[in-house]
C-alpha cells in the first residue's frame, strides 16, 4: 500500500523540522515548502494527499494557496495552521475548503490526531466512491498557467530588470506589473502608468527622461538631487506599440547606455498586439524587442483558462463586498456554468465589468442565479446545454455507476432487506441478487444491522461553516461542521485549544435559559437548536468547532437546517439503533399544574407540548410527529425563542436585543407581540418542542416514543433524560 503523502508549507524552519520528523515516524511520506509558490510548484508535478498550510507565508499567503489548491485539486485535504487564529480566519479557511484549523502553538499529539482524522475520513469516503478522484500528475486545466504567472511574478520581483508583458486587452497586464512591483524591494517608489495611445510623444519623453530637456547645466547645478528625483519612480508604459520609431530607438539607446540615470528606477512595458509580428513588418524596433528577450511575460486570454473563472468570480465578489461591508453573494452552479462557457473577448476586464453590472441590478445581494446573468452570456451558454461533461468514459460505465447508487439508496432505505427492496423495485429477487454481486455490494453483518429499528449512521460529505452572533453580548461567532467517521458521535470542539466536548448528558453544566456543556476548561452554551437539527436529520457523527458560543441566528433553527443540507449527507457502513420506550417514564410533579414531562411507548416519535403563559400566549398546545427531516424543517425549525419585556434585562445579558437589534427573538409585552409577525399562530409551543428535540439528542441516539411536556423547560427535559439513562443501566 502506498504511503499517504503530506506537504508541509511553513517558513518557520524549527516547526517544519519537528513536524517532518514526527510525521515521518508515523509512516507518512513528507515533503516541505517554505512559501506558497514553491508549494504550488510541487503540487503541479506531484500532488500530495494532505497539505499542512501556514496562513502567514512570504509572497503568497496561505489563504491564497488554499483557494488555488481547492479550485484545481479539490481532493487534496488542507489543514490550516496559524499563530494568529481568529474565528473569522477559521471560518474563511473552512469556507474555502480547509478540513480543519489548528492554532499555534499546538501540541504534536493534537496535530497527529488531526492528520489521522483526515486520512480516516478520506479513506472512509474513498471506499464508498466508484468514481474516486485520485491525485494525478497531470495538472488540471488552468492550474499550470496560473502557477507559471505566479512564478513569473516571484522571479521578476527579485530583480530590477525591465519587463515586457504581452497579452490581449483586459488580461491583467497592469495588475501583474503592479504585483511584481509590490513584492519588489522598490515597492515604496511611486508606480506611474502611462498610456502611450493617449499621451503625446513629448509628454512621454518628459516622463521617461525627466532631465533630458533642461540639459546638463540644470543637472550640474544640483546633480545628486536631480538624479534622485528624476529616477526614483517606476514607469508602466501601456500600449508601447503606439510609440513612434524615434521614441522606440531613443528608449533602446537609453537602455543600452552604461549609465541609465535618465531612465526610471524600473520600466514595465506592455502591448495587446503581437510585437514580434510588428517587428517582422518593420513596425516595431527589433533591437528594443530583443532587449526584453529574457524578461517577457506572456499572459493567456481568459477563454484558454476558463477553469479559473469560478475563483476569479469569487475573489472579485469578495473584494466588492468588503468595500461595502457586506457578505459576498453566492453564485449558483448554473450561473457559474454560463460564465465559464462564455468566450470573454474582453478577458478579465470584461468579467469584472459584468459582475459589477450583476451586483448593481441583482434583486438580492445573497445569491446570483442564472436569471441575473446578462442575456448575451446566457445565450452563449444555451448553445452548450447538450454538451456532456464526460464524467464517464462510456455510456455503459455511467449506467453501472448510476445503478449501483440506486441499489444502495434503496437498500439503505429498506434497512438492507433484500426481499423488501427487490419487491419495492419490482425486480425478480434472483436477478436483484445477481446485480448486488456484480456491483460488489456487501451487506452489513447481522450484528451491525440489528433489527428493524436500526439505521445507517450518518455524517456530512464536507465541512461547512456558518457565521452569526452569539448569545453572550452578541459577540460575533460561528460554527464549523466537519465530518467524522462512524462511531464518533456528536462532538463540540474549541477552535483555539483543540479540546473537545462530547455532546453527552454527563457533560451538562447548566440548564438556565439554555443547555450548556463543559469538559475540562472548555465549555459551550446554547446547544439545543443545532442539536435539534442534527437529531431530526439523523446526523450521528459530526465535529462542531466553535469560537466562544453557538450563533443565535434569528432565534430559530432554520439556518442550521440549510447548513446541514448544503453539506449533503453521507450514510455510513455502521448502524445505530433507536431507543425503544417500553413503559412510561415521568419527571416532575403533576400536582397543582407544576412543570413536568413524560414519555410513553409509541410506534413513532412524537412530542406534545402544553403551555400556559400570560397574554398574548395564554394556553397553547402543539403536537409534532416526526416523519422525516422535511416535516421538522417546515413545522418546528422556523419557530423562534421568545421573552417578555419584564425579562429584557436578562435577555439583553444573554445577547437577545444586543446592539439595539430585536430580530433574533420574539419580544412580548402589554399583552401583544411587540417586534415581529408570528410565523405560526402557535409558534411558542413549537419552539418549546424545538428545545426538547435538541435536549433529547444528548442521549446520543433517536428515540421511539411519545413525549408529553407540560410547561417544561430545559431542567425538566434533562431530568427525564437522566431518568431514562438510569432505567437503562439497571
Amino acid at each position: 500500500m502506498p504511503q499517504e503523502r503530506i506537504l508541509i508549507v511553513d517558513d518557520e524552519k524549527n516547526i517544519v523540522s519537528s513536524l517532518k520528523g514526527i510525521l515521518a515516524d508515523e509512516g507518512y511520506d513528507v515533503s516541505v515548502a517554505d512559501d506558497g509558490l514553491d508549494a504550488l510548484d510541487i503540487i503541479q508535478s506531484d500532488p500530495p494527499d494532505l497539505l499542512l498550510l501556514d496562513i502567514w507565508l512570504p509572497g503568497m499567503d496561505g489563504i491564497e494557496v488554499l483557494k488555488t489548491v481547492k479550485t484545481y485539486h479539490p481532493n487534496i485535504e488542507v489543514l490550516i495552521m496559524s499563530g494568529h487564529g481568529t474565528i473569522d480566519t477559521a471560518v474563511k479557511a473552512t469556507k474555502l475548503g480547509a478540513y480543519d484549523f489548528i492554532e499555534k502553538p499546538f501540541s504534536m499529539d493534537l496535530l497527529t490526531q488531526s492528520v489521522q482524522s483526515v486520512f480516516k475520513v478520506k479513506k472512509n469516503f474513498s471506499a464508498k466512491s466508484d468514481n474516486h478522484l485520485t491525485n494525478s500528475n497531470e495538472a488540471p486545466m488552468g492550474f499550470a498557467a496560473l502557477v507559471e504567472i505566479k512564478k513569473a511574478i516571484k522571479t521578476h520581483s527579485q530583480s530590477n530588470n525591465p519587463i515586457l508583458l504581452l497579452g490581449e486587452a483586459g488580461t491583467g497586464k497592469e495588475f501583474i506589473a503592479q504585483a511584481i512591483h509590490n513584492q519588489s524591494p522598490q515597492s515604496r517608489l511611486p508606480f506611474i502608468k502611462i498610456n502611450c495611445t493617449a499621451r503625446r510623444m513629448h509628454e512621454i519623453q518628459s516622463s521617461l527622461f525627466p532631465g533630458s530637456k533642461k540639459g546638463r547645466a540644470s543637472e550640474n547645478k544640483n546633480s545628486t538631487t536631480k538624479s534622485t528625483t528624476g529616477t526614483s519612480r517606476i514607469i508602466f508604459l501601456d500600449n508601447v506599440d503606439a510609440l513612434t520609431k524615434v521614441m522606440q530607438e531613443k528608449l533602446f539607446n537609453a537602455m543600452q547606455a552604461e549609465t541609465k540615470q535618465l531612465l526610471p528606477s524600473r520600466l514595465y512595458i506592455s502591448s495587446s498586439k503581437d510585437l514580434h509580428e510588428l517587428a517582422e513588418n518593420g513596425q516595431f524596433n527589433t533591437d528594443l524587442l530583443k532587449t526584453f528577450r529574457d524578461s517577457t511575460i506572456h499572459i493567456p486570454p481568459l477563454r484558454e483558462n476558463s477553469s479559473n473563472i469560478p475563483m476569479m468570480t469569487r475573489d472579485y465578489l469578495e473584494e466588492i463586498a468588503q468595500k461595502d461591508g457586506l457578505s459576498a453573494p453566492q453564485v449558483d452552479s448554473a450561473a457559474l456554468d454560463a460564465l465559464c462557457r462564455y468566450s470573454w473577448p474582453g478577458n478579465i476586464r470584461e468579467l469584472r465589468s459584468v459582475l459589477d453590472r450583476i451586483i448593481a441590478t441583482a434583486p438580492s445581494r445573497e445569491n446570483i442565479s442564472l436569471s441575473e446573468i446578462p442575456p448575451e452570456i446566457r445565450q452563449a451558454e444555451d448553445q452548450f446545454k447538450t454538451v456532456n461533461l464526460e464524467k464517464f468514459e462510456s455510456l455503459k460505465e455511467a449506467e453501472q455507476h448510476w445503478e449501483k447508487d440506486y441499489l444502495l439508496h434503496h437498500l439503505k432505505k429498506n434497512n438492507w432487506d433484500a426481499r423488501k427492496t427487490s419487491k419495492a423495485l419490482k425486480v425478480d429477487k434472483d436477478m436483484f441478487m445477481e446485480k448486488i454481486e456484480t456491483h460488489g455490494i456487501k451487506f452489513p453483518s447481522k450484528e451491525s444491522k440489528g433489527d428493524n429499528h436500526s439505521f445507517p449512521q450518518r455524517t456530512l460529505k464536507r465541512s461547512m461553516v456558518l457565521c452569526g452572533s452569539g448569545l453572550h453580548l452578541g459577540i460575533k461567532t460561528g460554527l464549523i461542521l466537519q465530518p467524522l467517521p462512524p462511531g464518533s458521535g456528536i462532538i463540540f470542539g474549541d477552535i483555539s485549544s483543540g479540546q473537545t466536548i462530547p455532546a453527552r448528558i454527563e457533560n451538562i453544566i447548566s440548564t438556565d435559559y439554555s443547555t450548556s456543556l463543559r469538559k475540562g476548561r472548555s465549555s459551550v452554551a446554547t446547544i439545543e437548536h443545532i442539536m435539534a437539527v442534527l437529531h431530526m436529520y439523523r446526523i450521528t457523527n459530526l465535529l462542531i468547532k466553535i469560537g466562544d458560543e453557538v450563533p443565535v441566528m434569528d432565534g430559530s433553527a432554520k439556518d442550521f437546517c440549510e447548513l446541514i443540507e448544503d453539506g449533503e449527507f453521507e450514510d455510513q457502513d455502521e448502524f445505530y439503533q433507536e431507543l425503544i420506550i417500553d413503559k412510561t417514564y415521568t419527571f416532575g410533579s403533576k400536582e397543582n399544574g407544576e412543570p413536568h414531562i413524560s414519555i410513553e411507548p409509541c410506534d413513532t416519535f412524537k412530542v406534545s407540548y402544553h403551555m400556559e403563559y400570560p397574554a398574548p400566549i395564554g394556553v397553547m398546545d402543539h403536537t409534532f410527529e416526526y416523519k422525516d427531516e422535511e416535516s421538522f424543517k417546515k413545522e418546528i425549525a422556523p419557530a423562534r425563542t421568545f421573552g417578555f419585556m419584564q425579562d429584557v434585562a436578562q435577555l439583553t445579558k444573554m445577547g437577545f436585543a444586543s446592539g439595539g437589534k430585536l430580530d433574533n427573538f420574539i419580544l412580548l409585552g402589554d399583552g401583544k407581540v411587540i417586534n415581529t409577525q408570528l410565523r405560526f399562530e402557535n409558534e411558542f409551543p413549537r419552539h418549546k418542542i424545538l428545545d426538547i428535540l435538541g435536549d433529547f439528542y444528548l442521549l446520543g441516539r433517536p428515540i421511539r416514543g411519545h413525549i408529553h411536556a407540560h410547561k417544561s423547560g430545559h431542567t425538566q427535559n434533562i431530568g427525564l433524560l437522566k431518568t431514562l439513562i438510569s432505567a437503562q443501566q439497571q
